[in-house]
C-alpha cells in the first residue's frame, strides 16, 4: 500500500469587511422567497466601533452624564416626568430651557410580592434631573420651597448630602469617634445563646448520636435527650449546649465550614528509593559508585480545600434546629429570680432585680349576712339555708 504524498495546503484569503455568506438553511428560505430573519447581535460587535476597535465620540456621549445635576424631594406621589419638567421651565424664568435639562429620572415604587402591578405606578417622592449648564443648575437650586401642586419642593445639589442622618454608634460602643463603625462582624450580640433545640429526631435516637452530629460545628458542654420513662427512647426532641455562640449559629444554619487537606500525587512517593543500577552495581562485587550529594527536597505545598458540612438531616429525617434560650433566660423566667428570695427575707421579689416590691394593704372581706330558713320542707323547695338547731349526733 503505497502513502500519499502530503500535499502542501494553500493558505486561503477571508476578508473580515465582507458580510458573512448566508447558510444553506438561508439559502432554502432564499429560494421559497422567504425573508431571513434579522440576526442577533453578538456581545462583542458594536456598530459604533472603528476600525481600531475604539468606540465613536457618540457611544461616549450617549453614556456620560451630566456634571450638572439637582435632587428634588416632596414630590406628590403621582407626579410624573413632564410636569416636573414643565415647572422647572415654568419657573425658571427662561434659564432652564427643554434643550438645557438633559435627564429627568423619577424612581418608583415596586409593588409588592403577589401584588398585581398598578396601572400608573407610584413614584417615591423624590428625582433627579440633570442640566447641560452650570447657569441652570443654581436656576433650579434656586427654586427650592417653591410649590408645585400644593407641596413646598425641596431642591439641592445632586452631589450634596447634608442633612443626611449619621450612622448611630452600635449598643456596645463598636462606633469610633471620627464617625467610622467597625464591621458587622466585630459587633457582638447582646446575650448570644450558646444553646439549640433540635426537633424531629427518631426514636432511636441517643445522645451519642447527636455528640458525633454536631461536633463538627464546635466543642459541645452537655447534650440532653428527652426519654419516655418505661422504654427509655427517645422522645423525638432534645438540646445541644455548645461551648461557643459561633457554634450554635453554625447549627442552626444547618451547615458549618470544614478544612480538608487534598492528597497530591507526591504524597505516595517514596523518597528512599535508590536508582537501579547502584542494585546492579553492587550484585556484581563493583565498588559502589560516589553517591552524588542529595539535593533538599522541597516541601510540597499542602492543599487545603473549604467545603461544607450538612447537619440539617440525621438518619434520613430533617432535623428541626433553633436557638434556644439560655440556662439563666430561662431560669428567671420560670422562678422568676428564685434564688434571691431567701436573701430578701421575704418572698415578694420583682423578676428583673429581684428587688422586694412593695406590699398592697390587705383588704378584709365584707361579712354577707345570711338568710336562713326556719321551714325545712320550703329550705328544701328552694335550696335556702337552714339554721343549724344545735343538735350534734354521734354513733358508737
Amino acid at each position: 500500500s503505497k502513502k500519499r504524498k502530503s500535499s502542501a495546503l494553500k493558505e486561503i484569503e477571508v476578508d473580515l469587511k465582507l458580510p458573512e455568506p448566508p447558510s444553506k438553511r438561508a439559502r432554502r428560505a432564499l429560494k421559497k422567497g422567504k425573508t431571513l430573519p434579522a440576526k442577533p447581535k453578538s456581545d462583542d460587535e458594536d456598530e459604533d466601533e472603528d476600525e481600531d476597535g475604539k468606540k465613536t465620540d457618540a457611544t461616549k456621549k450617549k453614556k456620560e452624564r451630566s456634571p450638572y445635576g439637582v435632587w428634588v424631594g416632596n414630590l406628590r406621589f403621582n407626579a410624573t416626568k413632564a410636569e416636573l419638567r414643565k415647572w422647572l421651565i415654568d419657573n425658571s424664568g427662561g434659564t432652564i430651557t427643554d434643550e438645557v435639562i438633559t435627564r429627568v429620572h423619577i424612581p418608583t415604587t415596586k409593588p409588592a410580592e403577589g401584588a398585581a402591578k398598578p396601572k400608573t405606578p407610584e413614584n417615591r417622592g423624590f428625582a433627579y434631573v440633570d442640566f447641560a449648564t452650570f447657569e441652570a443648575n443654581v436656576a433650579a437650586i434656586a427654586l427650592s420651597e417653591t410649590e408645585l401642586a400644593g407641596r413646598k419642593l425641596l431642591i439641592k445639589d445632586a452631589k450634596s448630602f447634608e442633612g443626611r442622618p449619621k450612622k448611630e454608634a452600635t449598643e456596645d460602643g463598636a462606633a469610633t469617634a471620627e464617625g467610622g463603625a467597625t464591621p458587622a462582624t466585630e459587633v457582638k450580640k447582646k446575650n448570644p445563646s450558646t444553646k439549640i433545640f433540635v426537633g424531629n429526631l427518631a426514636f432511636q435516637v441517643t445522645e451519642d448520636d447527636l455528640r458525633a452530629h454536631f461536633e463538627k460545628c464546635g466543642p459541645i458542654r452537655w447534650i440532653k435527650v428527652a426519654t419516655f420513662e418505661d422504654t427509655g427512647k427517645c422522645k423525638g426532641y432534645g438540646w445541644v449546649n455548645f461551648e461557643e455562640p459561633e457554634a450554635a449559629e453554625w447549627a442552626v444554619k444547618g451547615f458549618v465550614k470544614i478544612k480538608e487537606t487534598i492528597d497530591t500525587l507526591e504524597d505516595f512517593i517514596d523518597e528512599d528509593t535508590t536508582p537501579a543500577a547502584d542494585d546492579d552495581a553492587a550484585a556484581d562485587g563493583d565498588e559502589k559508585p560516589k553517591k552524588s550529594p542529595k539535593k533538599k527536597a522541597t516541601e510540597p505545598e499542602v492543599k487545603i480545600k473549604t467545603r461544607k458540612w450538612w447537619v440539617n438531616k440525621l438518619q434520613g429525617r430533617p432535623l428541626k434546629i433553633e436557638l434556644a434560650e439560655d440556662d439563666q433566660t430561662r431560669y428567671k423566667k420560670r422562678f422568676r429570680g428564685g434564688s434571691q428570695k431567701q436573701q430578701n427575707g421575704d418572698g415578694a421579689t420583682n423578676g428583673e432585680g429581684g428587688a422586694p416590691r412593695e406590699r398592697k394593704p390587705f383588704k378584709e372581706r365584707e361579712k354577707k349576712e345570711i338568710n336562713y330558713s326556719n321551714d325545712i320542707s320550703v329550705a328544701r323547695l328552694t335550696g335556702a339555708v337552714v339554721a343549724s338547731q344545735g343538735k350534734k349526733t354521734t354513733f358508737d
